[in-house]
């Protein structure tokens, strides 16, 4: 039926372009059509009562005899509630047809269409396409899914150890939006991925080092002292992020009135936009930079000292830049970190043969390094812009050598022998 009425468009739209006829009446035409077929296999009487109302059965097999009565004050109203149950049973029907990948592509445009960050879409899309597109699970209806298969699944993805325990709650937490999803639209009742043990499936997961996620203190020592006779602004930004523990986006969206004191203040930063389209595709990367911090948290506005050594990175861009409001500009607007990225791998990690990590990872190891030079965990917070002292754990990876670590335990632990 929806193919013949895309062919009957198509020919209509070249009827009317034309100057034949006009395609929206036609339309209305067939809209009628398709309304009194529903009404001719209705297959109650439709009668008037003495007292002027109209009334009929609708099918509901809730009910004792399999239908209810309903009653309207116009024979009109009570073809257009015939003809609006129908649809509505149509529509129920065709959404218990759902496989799971058809939900997953309603569930994420409900959700673009609903406010959902989309770099949050855009991962949840890369999750699905890497584990779940190619899979015959994507294809189960909806309304047929059980804990079977769903350990299926899970014992798929995760033989011979071939992902890892974040990937692994990134695609729990996937299917789990998409089933709840189904909930929404009274599919189910109860979401199936709540039966699931997933405790099963941890030692199933490739195990990960966090020995990559930091840059060496002999790294950053070589890439600072390779980039200090380098003013380009890329340069200059990249070693700042050296010396303090921002996010990308906050160092590239502060500006030279936030620079007092030998203090930052982070009170805004920069963030990228893609659009999903309804086919799932996106569009071209947009920037802008906003007066609010990732998290919405007031903890993330904060003062960062600056050292001897920021202090003089900061004076110099502003001393070799002054034009602009932003510290980083070029060509009159502000850096983005896609560039910075680029410039620190294939402009400084590159020619010194130094493995490159994401200026994330630089935020990682400052905050590692001040850590253990002993600051206290709840200022490294504060300064990580953080509301939870749990979040900033994460970011703390063991940073000195095994023969520093040797010797402290030598020290303390062989004091008395």
């Amino acid at each position: 039926m929806e193919n013949k009425k895309l062919y009957l468009l198509n020919e209509l739209d070249f009827l009317n372009a034309c100057g034949i006829l006009d395609s929206e009446d036609v339309l209305k035409k067939i809209e009628v059509m398709n309304n009194n077929a529903i009404l001719k296999q209705h297959p109650y009487a439709i009668t008037e009562g003495t007292n002027g109302r109209w009334y009929t059965y609708l099918p509901d097999s809730t009910k004792p005899h399999g239908r209810k009565q309903i009653a309207k004050s116009t024979r009109k109203k009570i073809e257009e509630a015939i003809i609006a149950d129908y649809k509505k049973k149509i529509e129920i029907a065709n959404l218990n047809l759902l496989s799971i990948e058809k939900l997953f592509e309603l569930w994420m445009i409900w959700r673009r269409d609903t406010g959902t960050d989309p770099k949050t879409i855009k991962e949840n899309k890369n999750d699905w396409n890497c584990f779940l597109r190619e899979n015959s699970f994507a294809q189960k209806k909806v309304v047929t899914v059980e804990m079977f298969d769903i350990e299926t699944f899970f014992l798929e993805i995760t033989i011979n150890h071939a992902i890892t325990y974040k990937r692994l709650i990134n695609v729990k937490s996937l299917l789990n939006g998409i089933f709840k999803h189904a909930i929404r639209l009274k599919l189910i009742q109860n979401n199936p991925m709540r039966d699931v043990d997933f405790k099963q499936f941890q030692t199933r997961c490739k195990p990960t080092s966090s020995d990559k996620c930091n840059y060496t203190l002999e790294e950053r020592k070589k890439i600072l002292d390779y980039l200090c006779c380098n003013d380009e602004e890329y340069s200059l930004a990249v070693q700042l992020a050296f010396y303090l523990c921002v996010r990308i986006g906050e160092l590239l969206s502060i500006k030279k009135t936030d620079i007092q004191n030998d203090k930052i203040y982070i009170s805004r930063s920069i963030r990228k936009h893609q659009t999903m389209n309804d086919d799932l595709s996106f569009s071209g990367v947009e920037y802008t930079i906003e007066e609010r911090i990732k998290g919405n948290q007031t903890e993330g506005f904060r003062y960062i000292p600056l050292t001897a050594q920021a202090k003089k990175i900061v004076d110099k861009t502003i001393h070799l830049y002054p034009e602009g409001e932003y510290l980083f500009m070029r060509n009159g607007k502000p850096l983005f970190a896609d560039s910075f990225n680029r410039y620190l791998k294939n402009k400084v990690c590159a020619p010194l043969n130094i493995p490159y990590r994401s200026s994330h990872q630089i935020r990682f190891t400052v905050a590692t390094m001040l850590y253990e030079a002993g600051v206290p965990l709840n200022q490294l917070s504060t300064m990580l812009g953080h509301s939870d002292t749990r979040t900033t754990f994460h970011y703390i990876r063991q940073q000195t050598s095994k023969k520093e670590t040797y010797d402290i335990m030598k020290n303390v632990l062989d004091v008395n022998r």
